[in-house]
């Protein structure tokens, strides 16, 4: 049976613009923009509810955001908190270098100006989900990050920045070249660097 096409939202013209951008110029980000990209992909809304959903308000999946060129942040990784809307700074200088040599291919990573890194406790996941059967948590975590990513994609339609979901990394790269970025006992579950289309 043919479908009618649906009504137009304001998610609509969203959609539409949501793509995957990696030719970034490596323009410098304002702190507003990534407040806003951080609120609005794995924050609080203004009621005090989180922006995406996850399974029993778990909320599995951590955020760290690895500034290179923003506006207000020294060159660092920083540890979002979503609840308070707020960075605990992690460590100083520039790690985009490292996270470009833990991906198979994506080493334009080291001029985004900004990049998202999500991570989750996978062992502490699945305990969580124990009695749903093995690998329960794993599965949570991962429709998690998609959740988040989704957003972060609608964020940057909406305000016309360059995003794009980075899954293929080598875990013994990651752990050798980015491990300090890794809350203690995650796993990362990929990368989403942000700037201005080129």
């Amino acid at each position: 049976m043919a479908l009618p096409p649906g009504a137009a939202t304001a998610l609509t013209p969203l959609l539409t613009g949501r793509r995957s951008i990696k030719e970034l110029t490596g323009d410098v980000l304002d702190l507003e923009e990534v407040a806003g990209l951080l609120r609005h992909a794995a924050g609080v809304d203004g009621a005090g509810h989180p922006t995406y959903a996850s399974a029993r308000s778990a909320h599995l999946v951590s955020v760290t955001l690895v500034a290179g060129a923003v506006a207000g942040l020294h060159p660092g990784s920083y540890q979002y908190q979503a609840s308070r809307h707020l960075l605990r700074t992690e460590a100083l200088g520039d790690q985009r270098p490292a996270l470009a040599a833990a991906t198979v291919d994506a080493h334009w990573v080291t001029g985004a100006p900004a990049v998202l890194v999500l991570t989750a406790d996978i062992r502490a996941a699945d305990a969580r989900f124990a009695e749903l059967g093995p690998g329960q948590g794993d599965r949570f975590a991962w429709l998690e990050a998609g959740l988040i990513t989704q957003n972060a994609y609608l964020w940057a339609a909406a305000v016309g920045r360059g995003v794009a979901f980075i899954g293929g990394l080598d875990r013994a790269a990651f752990a050798r070249e980015a491990g300090s970025l890794l809350p203690a006992g995650h796993t990362v579950l990929g990368l989403l660097p942000v700037g201005h289309p080129a």
